[in-house]
């Protein structure tokens, strides 16, 4: 499955949610949220996916080098003159923008996941809209399609039985287009 098999008016409800949430609630522990077996098997399965995973990976593992970097360019001021701990400037702006992309890898694939979810759920008449997608992304889910999964729903949307009518309907289909 690609990403562009999701519709792309769902795939931007989802994206609107999980930014909103952390917005309110910021990242917590996503990524350990994101790097469960399952997930990481369904993200394996959805090329996209897959490469923003490996990116954070590696971004992530920049941003520990330039902590051991800063360290010891600290340790070295004994050794070497003080204006040179500028260079901690320049490590700190580079973690700082890995860090907001690796943001935002999250939270694209917590709204791949959260897409996947809304399709397999039929959740607010997505699966029945796209039936074709429903069936691909509950394959890629591994969902039984009786009980199927809502990890990331309950997560982004908790309390869905007690929501807004009105509310709800934002997240419906506008025009089916299957």
């Amino acid at each position: 499955m690609k990403v562009s098999s999701i519709p792309l008016e769902l795939f931007n409800i989802c994206k609107r949610t999980v930014e909103q949430h952390h917005g309110e609630h910021g990242f917590g522990k996503l990524s350990s949220d994101i790097e469960t077996p399952d997930n990481i098997n369904t993200l394996a399965l959805i090329p996209e996916a897959s490469a923003v995973l490996k990116t954070n990976n590696l971004y992530y593992q920049i941003r520990k080098w330039c902590f051991m970097a800063s360290i010891g360019f600290v340790i070295l001021t004994v050794v070497i003159p003080w204006w040179s701990l500028s260079i901690l400037v320049l490590i700190f702006l580079v973690d700082r923008i890995l860090a907001y992309r690796e943001k935002n890898g999250w939270k694209f694939l917590s709204t791949v996941l959260l897409s996947l979810e809304f399709l397999v759920n039929d959740f607010s008449g997505w699966g029945s809209a796209y039936p074709d997608e429903r069936a691909e992304a509950a394959g890629v889910l591994g969902a039984n399609p009786e009980s199927p999964q809502s990890t990331w729903l309950d997560y982004y949307l908790p309390k869905r039985a007690q929501m807004d009518p009105t509310l709800l309907k934002t997240f419906e289909p506008s025009i089916p287009q299957k």
